[in-house]
């Protein structure tokens, strides 16, 4: 059961809920004026600005010269439920998040989501794994000659948010790592730092506070030679959460006595 704080009750929740609402009205607007998705797209950026307002949550990315401009997956560990905010803030194309498809039969918010493009993933591992092998498939045939918005899937290998106060990660999943490999999609690692302190997890509640951001030197399939797909994509998981594990440690040691 989530527990609420009296600010969030009173303030915070129905500030969230006003926002969805408005954002989900501007994009009924923008498909009737038949605006381009991109366009529809920005929606979301500037929601997460406004929440970000809001909720007096502050974003320091660093490592911004690693985010490439091309198709890519986008990993990052899972600390809290500031992290989708805190990655639309941090990567301006266009990151399109896996969501549990129970998320998508939410009144407003739902289809607001699904008209953006985010991904919806189910509790059959099987079913997941042909819509996330769909959606790579999908960003990577995207057309970025015409100035298009670059699409990024955003997975969070870990598949739910750490509990540990010292932000030690759960286990990763492969099936996505599967999917780089198959689809030979470099993977964009990020570390996040902060997240814990804002929104602990089981409540919904936003402290003021500053996550911290690190983009990663990304990791490319095709440079797993002499190796099997699937030697390849456990290589790839490895070396993935070691990057992302090592980056962690660094914001850590930076930001851990503030």
């Amino acid at each position: 059961m989530l527990k609420f704080s009296l600010k969030s009750a009173l303030y915070q929740v129905p500030g969230i809920f006003y926002l969805i609402f408005i954002a989900r009205f501007q994009i009924e607007y923008d498909l009737i004026r038949k605006r381009s998705h991109d366009l529809i797209f920005g929606r979301a950026h500037s929601f997460t600005r406004k929440l970000l307002k809001l909720t007096h949550v502050k974003i320091e990315a660093s490592g911004m010269e690693n985010l490439i401009n091309r198709p890519a997956i986008i990993c990052q560990n899972h600390t809290s439920i500031m992290d989708i905010p805190a990655i639309l803030h941090t990567v301006k194309g266009k990151p399109l998040f896996c969501g549990k498809f129970e998320l998508f039969r939410i009144w407003v918010f739902g289809k607001g989501i699904e008209i953006l493009g985010m991904v919806k993933v189910y509790k059959d591992d099987k079913k997941t794994w042909k819509v996330l092998s769909e959606a790579a498939k999908k960003i990577k045939a995207t057309n970025l000659d015409n100035g298009a918005l670059t699409p990024y899937l955003v997975i969070f290998p870990e598949g739910t948010r750490t509990k540990d106060k010292d932000y030690k990660m759960n286990e990763f999943k492969r099936g996505l790592f599967s999917i780089a490999v198959k689809h030979n999609l470099p993977i964009i690692p990020i570390a996040t730092y902060g997240g814990l302190d804002i929104t602990p997890k089981g409540t919904w509640s936003f402290n003021k506070g500053t996550i911290y951001e690190k983009v990663l030197e990304p990791l490319y399939p095709e440079n797993y030679e002499g190796i099997g797909v699937k030697e390849k994509s456990i290589k790839l998981q490895n070396d993935t959460r070691k990057r992302i594990n090592d980056g962690l440690s660094e914001l850590i040691n930076n930001y851990g006595n503030r």
